[in-house]
């Protein structure tokens, strides 16, 4: 089925972008991932593939025979080339405290390849997904006290999650406090031990 979908795809391209299917003159063509772009197959309505930071296809079929990649025309544009989040920076009080938090209540995983034997102060980096979390144990300037209650009131990030579920019964059973997400959608808000909150929302993944 995926082959017959691919050479269909293959014999557009071949009618959109003329030359680039001739004998000696074959280029790269840009590809999205079928299952990126229509979201979910089973599991529930399909996703719009720009919720998932895929490009507009319109954009890539209708470059020119002569063009170069999608990542040169967008240097030569200008334009910063971003390819995602690599982590996000959290301060704790201490270390160990933020440890039991993310290491036992979330189940993360330290990266051994990320050593603090070269910074000037206490810390971790933990993969949640294909990013991760750095713990630094530094001074807060934040006040602990006084926050909205619901934290997408709050600075936050947002990791997605498979299920919510699994997720707030761990919460439940640590007594860590959450809020749903006012929006109705599947998504908890919640803070660690020095406030920082956490949404995570219920979704596909995206790489």
């Amino acid at each position: 089925e995926w082959r017959r979908i691919t050479m269909a795809s293959i014999s557009v391209l071949q009618r959109m972008i003329p030359g680039r299917y001739r004998a000696g003159r074959v280029q790269t063509v840009p590809v999205v991932c079928a299952k990126s772009f229509f979201g979910r197959f089973n599991n529930g309505p399909a996703v719009p593939y720009n919720k998932y930071g895929i490009r507009q296809v319109s954009s890539l079929l209708t470059a020119s025979a002569g063009s170069s990649t999608v990542a040169q025309r967008q240097y030569v544009a200008g334009k910063v080339d971003f390819k995602g989040v690599h982590h996000v920076a959290l301060l704790c009080q201490n270390l160990e405290r933020s440890l039991e938090f993310y290491q036992g209540i979330l189940c993360l995983e330290i990266n051994p390849e990320r050593p603090h034997n070269k910074l000037p102060y206490r810390g971790a980096w933990l993969w949640i997904g294909p990013e991760m979390i750095h713990l630094m144990e530094l001074p807060n300037p934040d006040p602990l006290a006084g926050r909205p209650e619901h934290g997408g009131r709050d600075r936050h990030f947002c990791v997605g999650v498979g299920a919510v579920e699994p997720l707030v019964e761990k919460l439940e059973a640590a007594g860590v406090p959450y809020t749903k997400s006012m929006s109705g959608r599947p998504a908890v808000f919640f803070r660690d031990p020095d406030m920082n909150c956490l949404e995570c929302v219920e979704m596909d993944s995206w790489r």
